[in-house]
Formats: C-alpha cells, sequence, structure tokens
C-alpha cells in the first residue's frame, strides 16, 4: 500500500469514525464559536453603584454628579445605610456602593481632608477595577476643582502627569486578555482528544480481533503497513483538518471577536506547522496506550482545567510550584500559547519564539518514535496470530 493510499484510509477512518467527528470538527467549531459569545462586550462599562450620602451637602452632590458623568458607572438610587446598600450587592441589584461621610464638605473647605469610601465586588476583578477607576476620576477632578477655587491663579495643579499604555490589550478587556490563548487551548485539547480517540479505537478492535482469532478483522490497514508508515500518515492526516481549523480560527474568528492577530503569515504557519505536529503526535502517542476510545477524551477532560493554570495567561507561570513550571514544558499548549501570543499579540519577531518552537519540534520527535515503537509492538502481536 502506498503511503498516499495509507492517508486516504486514515481520513476515511477518521470521518467515519463518529465520536472523532464529533470532537475534532463539531468540537471545535461549537467551541470556537460559542466560547467566545459571552465576552463579546468585553470592556467593563456603566457598573451600578448605590449612594450613601450621610453629608447632603453641596460639594456631596457634586461629588456625586462627577460619579455619575464617567462612562464605567450608572448610579442605581441613594440609600440610607450601608446595610441597605450591602443587601442591593448581595442581591446583585447593584455592583457596588460608595459612602460620603457627615462632614464631607466641612471638612473639605477647612483643608483638612475628608475619607470617602466605595465598595465594590472584588469577585469581579474587573467590576472592581471598573468602579475604582470611575470613583478615583471624579474624586481627583472634585480636588482640582477646590485647589482652584482656593488659588484662582493656580492654572495646573498637576506639575508631573502620568499617561498610561496598557501594551497588547489596548481595550482592558477580556478578550486580548484570556480570549487568544483559550482558543488554541480548544484547538490543542480537540487534537489530542481526536487523535488518541482513533488510535486507542484501531487498538480495542485489533485486541479483540486477537482474542478471537479472528483473521479477517486483523486484516485491517492498520496491522499491514509499518508502524513508522501509519503514524505518518495519521499524523499528516490530522494536520490537514487541523490546518484548516486553523485558518478558520485565526482567519476568521480573531478578526470576528475583535482579537490581534499582528504575525506575518510564514512566521504564524511556520510555527502553526509545529504546534500542530506536535499536539496531534501526542495524541496518537496517548491514544497507542490504551484499548478504550472513551479514555483519550476522559484525559483531556480532566486535565483541562490544570492545565490551564499551568499555561500561564491566566496566572502568572514565575509563581507556580517548580515541579508545575517544570511539567509545563512537556505540555504543547505552553509552548502554543506562549508562541502564538508573543507573534499575534505582541508582535514579536520568530527569532523570539524560537525556543518554543524548537521544544514544540522535540516533543513532536519523542512522541512520533514512542508511537511508533509502541504500535509496532502490537501490530507484531496481530501477525503472530494471522501466521499461526
Amino acid at each position: 500500500m502506498s503511503f498516499l493510499a495509507i492517508v486516504a484510509q486514515e481520513y476515511k477512518a477518521i470521518f467515519s469514525n463518529k465520536l472523532v467527528v464529533m470532537v475534532v470538527v463539531i468540537g471545535s467549531l461549537v467551541y470556537g464559536l460559542l466560547y467566545p459569545m459571552p465576552y463579546m462586550n468585553d470592556i467593563v462599562r456603566k457598573q451600578r453603584l448605590v449612594i450613601i450620602d450621610e453629608d447632603s451637602s453641596a460639594l456631596s452632590k457634586r461629588l456625586i454628579f462627577l460619579i455619575s458623568a464617567t462612562r464605567e458607572i450608572a448610579l442605581v438610587r441613594e440609600v440610607g445605610s450601608i446595610e441597605a446598600a450591602k443587601d442591593l450587592i448581595e442581591s446583585f441589584e447593584a455592583d457596588g456602593a460608595i459612602y460620603i461621610p457627615r462632614g464631607f464638605e466641612a471638612s473639605a473647605k477647612k483643608g483638612i481632608g475628608s475619607v470617602v469610601s466605595y465598595m465594590g465586588n472584588a469577585s469581579y476583578f474587573l467590576v472592581y477595577g471598573a468602579i475604582a477607576e470611575g470613583v478615583h476620576k471624579a474624586i481627583d477632578t472634585l480636588s482640582d476643582e477646590l485647589r482652584k477655587e482656593r488659588d484662582p491663579n493656580l492654572l495646573d495643579t498637576e506639575l508631573v502627569s502620568l499617561q498610561a499604555i496598557p501594551l497588547y490589550n489596548p481595550s482592558l478587556g477580556y478578550i486580548n486578555y484570556a480570549l487568544a490563548a483559550v482558543l488554541v487551548f480548544i484547538l490543542h485539547q480537540t487534537a489530542i482528544a481526536g487523535s488518541g480517540i482513533l488510535s486507542a479505537y484501531q487498538n480495542r478492535m485489533r485486541a479483540r480481533a486477537i482474542a478471537l482469532k479472528d483473521l479477517q478483522a486483523l486484516k485491517h490497514y492498520s496491522n499491514d503497513v509499518s508502524a513508522w508508515k501509519l503514524v505518518s500518515a495519521r499524523i499528516l492526516a490530522f494536520m490537514g483538518i487541523y490546518c484548516v481549523l486553523f485558518g478558520l480560527y485565526f482567519g476568521v474568528l480573531f478578526p470576528l471577536f475583535g482579537v490581534s492577530h499582528i504575525a506575518s503569515l510564514s512566521d504564524f504557519w511556520c510555527f502553526a506547522v509545529a504546534f500542530i505536529a506536535s499536539c496531534v503526535a501526542c495524541g496518537v502517542l496517548l491514544g497507542a496506550s490504551l484499548e478504550d476510545e472513551s479514555l483519550p477524551t476522559q484525559v483531556v477532560f480532566v486535565s483541562s482545567m490544570p492545565l490551564v493554570f499551568i499555561l500561564g495567561f491566566i496566572w502568572p507561570s514565575e509563581l507556580l510550584p517548580q515541579f508545575l513550571q517544570d511539567l509545563s514544558f512537556a505540555i504543547p499548549a505552553y509552548h502554543g500559547v506562549r508562541g502564538f501570543i508573543s507573534l499575534n499579540q505582541m508582535g514579536a519577531d520568530f527569532a523570539s519564539v524560537t525556543p518554543h518552537f524548537l521544544m514544540l519540534l522535540a516533543l513532536f520527535a519523542l512522541c512520533f518514535v514512542a508511537s511508533v515503537i509502541i504500535i509496532h509492538k502490537r501490530q507484531q502481536k496481530a501477525r503472530e496470530i494471522c501466521l499461526a
């Protein structure tokens, strides 16, 4: 059987296996389309704030007006106590509260200073950050007004000003913060699961035929061809599918959802091919070690959440325990996420991701050789039954 014929058989095996199609094609498309939907409006605006104004002065009303004028905050209502504000926050009718104490205007006019407190649901750090930013803007504006009122000749209250430049995430939203990495991780998981399912399925059918001494079933292309050709054809077949999926994700979904994509085509595809090959080879190795096609999916499912935190885009990998940092180097997604973020979001050149590129090639080579050895041993057992 020629190599192209083996690849054709692999495609036939892939698309005739409902579980593989469900994970690789349907799973990748559904996750890619549905996961980003809740985060389309990823910039946090107009957080609901309640007011506790014990001063009820002209200055406190001015502060409330300045707060309501910020784009981060929408005032809900004024309540009489902190307990009432707490009840509204706990019932999710408000996102935070601001407390203006009695004597606020008098203290400000005397130059003594007064403390204004704000509360927000810090369980949602983007919500809390938006409330903090809006309140700080209003207080800074009010402070400038008071200083100019005391000294009309004061032209500029700030001799040194600050300009915040949010690198690689200009919107300060969720899309470029995590979605770019999550979409790569989705492709990583489905590639490993899909190639693993097919390999484990063929192992189960081979083991069943050996147990029943079913010579007809053992005359399958996966037993007739050499192990290295089978593994090569399987990796090539899945790579063809995932090149299409990568083109869909990065060429359609990324622009659709507003994710930055500034890598050059040559750099992107050079790194993408290494990443896809490494993921598929890991999946083939996983499946070659199993005889139950349901197990690769379970392994991928159970490992997904720990891997997300190990990858370093949600929590800095440098703060993880050392053994988890060492483990991350054996995960294709770690190198893939780091590489794609550097190329697409940060505009780095290929030389800066070369270490990750070489690690992906090393993982591919290791998994390829291990898969060939394991599958060759399984094929030998099947051939011994046929010869007997």
